[in-house]
């Protein structure tokens, strides 16, 4: 048999063996601990010293006390930037101490980009490629002017701080004006031109001869160039074509429907006769056919005129030709060519080549060496047909020659000094050696 234990007795060691039971003895209740207080309202032991107490923290709930007790808790103490520094023995008083530097600087914040302002710039971008540097800086300027138009109209008067006192705004220093001008200066005796006399006058710097100043190079840059215009290929261009033509019908249509052009006849002709007529072409079909047939003359006229109108003149049609020939800006360089001629001392034909050569605006030389007159072509009844043959042909930069003339030399070397001065003494040693190969 056992005993349920009850919280107020205690088990006890069994002393007797061979025995199950057990006994309890009731336990006395813990001593309930005294209060004393001492004058000053702190509690003290029974000795009488003060018991140090951990003053309970206040522990809030709040999110917002929360997040300022960490806050607070995190905080850098600033160090006392000036008593650390005088506590030094290398401290100089004449010296100042900014501690706002030593410190670390402040994060800043957001800083959001104005409205327009990649509008703007990409507007700039567009016409500086468009146009050039300058279109550019010139938009980039009125930009400027409208913002600051806008920022005088949207300002409100009540928000402008006037501060007493303050230092009014810079302007710009005039230039002070000169009791005589430096020019004037070298000329005149006296330092004003108060008191001016020929007996005051300088005679010697006086002469006969006018000074110019030294010209100067300006100091602005140069003009950029002009904007290429843009190379269109076929397509493009015929697309562009029938986009202006449509764009240009529609602007007439629209002048017609607003009254400011009068329409249009109608384009009636022997086929469309009935389709356009309708019942008033059977009241009359004569009458109608022979008013078809005079508007369908009078268009074929129109047309001729028109033709005729647009037609070049004889000397317009001449400076087409010549502009197509000679100003060509595809033609690179001056395309030369140098032939030997077996005779060529006959006036006529000389005549001849000098004529053509003038005008088709040839440039060069022909050089004639040992030159005989007629009777000696005719004392040679074996002598062999005349030829020209081209002898070598290229391109050079630019002609060397200004314009065509004929040269009569009565020996080699003076032939070669003609080409020797317009420095291509080659084109002779090329022709004399064609000769020499060809015999």
């Amino acid at each position: 048999m056992g005993f349920r234990q009850d919280p107020q007795f205690a088990p006890l060691i069994n002393m007797f063996p061979g025995t199950s039971s057990e006994l309890t003895v009731p336990q006395r209740p813990a001593k309930a601990p005294v209060l004393r207080l001492d004058a000053q309202g702190r509690e003290i032991d029974e000795n009488g010293n003060v018991i140090s107490m951990t003053k309970p923290s206040n522990l809030s709930t709040l999110k917002v006390n929360i997040n300022k007790q960490k806050k607070d808790a995190f905080q850098i103490i600033k160090p006392d930037l000036e008593s650390l520094a005088k506590a030094t023995v290398h401290f100089d008083e004449r010296m100042g101490i900014n501690p706002t530097k030593l410190l670390r600087p402040k994060r800043p914040g957001f800083q959001f980009i104005e409205e327009g302002k990649l509008s703007r710039q990409a507007e700039l971008q567009r016409i500086k490629n468009q146009f050039g540097e300058a279109q550019a800086k010139e938009l980039k300027v009125k930009q400027a002017q409208l913002a600051k138009a806008k920022v005088e109209v949207d300002m409100n008067p009540n928000l402008i701080e006037i501060a007493p006192g303050g230092r009014p705004p810079k302007q710009k220093q005039k230039e002070e004006i000169p009791d005589i001008e430096p020019w004037d200066s070298k000329i005149l005796l006296s330092p004003t031109y108060e008191d001016i006399s020929l007996e005051k006058l300088n005679m010697d710097k006086i002469t006969i001869y006018v000074e110019h100043p030294e010209p100067l190079e300006p100091p602005a840059e140069p003009a950029p160039p002009p904007p290429q215009p843009l190379k269109l290929t076929k397509k493009e261009q015929k697309k562009l074509r029938t986009q202006r033509r449509l764009a240009k019908e529609k602007d007439r249509q629209e002048m017609i429907r607003q009254g400011l052009l009068e329409p249009p006849k109608p384009k009636v002709k022997m086929s469309n006769l009935m389709k356009v007529l309708g019942a008033e072409a059977t009241q009359d079909p004569t009458r109608m056919e022979m008013e078809i047939r005079t508007a369908a003359a009078e268009r074929e006229q129109a047309h001729v005129d028109r033709n005729i109108a647009r037609k070049l003149t004889p000397s317009e049609r001449r400076e087409k030709k010549e502009r197509k020939l000679f100003d060509d800006p595809n033609t690179l360089g001056c395309i030369v060519c140098v032939y030997r001629i077996r005779d060529l001392s006959h006036p006529q034909t000389r005549f001849k080549v000098d004529v053509n050569a003038q005008e088709n605006r040839l440039t060069g030389a022909a050089v004639i060496t040992d030159v005989g007159g007629e009777d000696d072509a005719d004392e040679e009844p074996d002598k062999p047909v005349n030829s020209c043959v081209l002898v070598w042909q290229g391109s050079v930069v630019k002609p060397t020659f200004p314009r065509f003339s004929v040269h009569q030399c009565r020996s080699e070397a003076a032939a070669k000094k003609v080409f020797a001065d317009a420095k291509v003494p080659h084109y002779w040693d090329l022709a004399v050696n064609f000769s020499e190969d060809s015999s």
